[in-house]
């Protein structure tokens, strides 16, 4: 099936988000005694903050009526720092051209609040780029569940299997395959080496990477 519909992730591949989600979590976590180191929280990544949370505290044995608080403490947390000093990954204006001159239909499905998902597209003047935007808040499920792409297909009234999506995290390329779309997966450099990788359609180093020629041979 030809793909005629591009979804993007945003945390990680749009904005250079992880690093302030990673400050907020330690931030609002060190209360608990709680400190993750980097190379473990990065195995989380991609997954909604109330999912983190249920994870990390089960490691640390804390209790999960601090979920809710914390959740949104974080996110809070995050947006500020967003809105006082977020910066676009490299190559995204780019990337986001290209796929314009491909025709394609254009949508954002992201794992993060929709109040996010707005300050991050205020911060970075981009809302004119997506024709839907499809957050995981509240679905039942997050990545690496793949309904968030579904539903951003959906809204975009294109098949699933006719989307390429763009990742940057292991659970939203697990999420995009899931959904039976091709991805473009742009990992941290410490894990591009990584064999998980294999089973997206092209791994990038950075969005720069993406070219007419090796976009456009995905595209069939």
């Amino acid at each position: 099936m030809n793909i005629t519909t591009a979804i993007f992730d945003m945390d990680g591949l749009l904005i250079d988000s992880e690093p302030l989600w990673y400050e907020a979590a330690q931030e609002c976590l060190g209360k608990f005694g709680m400190i993750i180191g980097e190379e473990q929280y990065v195995e989380t990544t991609g997954l909604r903050t109330k999912e983190f949370l249920q994870h990390w505290f089960g490691v640390f044995n804390i209790d999960h009526a601090h979920i809710p608080s914390t959740e949104k403490e974080i996110t809070d947390l995050v947006i500020t720092k967003v809105m006082d000093g977020g910066t676009m990954m490299e190559g995204v204006l780019e990337a986001m051209e290209l796929v314009k001159q491909s025709s394609l239909k254009v949508g954002l499905a992201s794992s993060s609040p929709l109040a996010l998902i707005k300050a991050v597209l205020e911060k970075t003047k981009m809302e004119q780029y997506f024709s839907a935007i499809c957050s995981a808040e509240f679905l039942p499920y997050g990545k690496p569940n793949p309904q968030v792409f579904i539903n951003c297909a959906i809204e975009l009234g294109s098949q699933p299997a006719a989307c390429i999506c763009f990742e940057d995290s292991f659970n939203g390329m697990i999420a995009a395959k899931a959904a039976r779309m091709k991805c473009i997966v742009v990992p941290h450099p410490d894990q591009f080496h990584q064999e998980r990788w294999n089973i997206a359609d092209l791994r990038l180093n950075s969005l720069r990477s993406l070219t007419a020629q090796n976009f456009n041979a995905l595209l069939a």
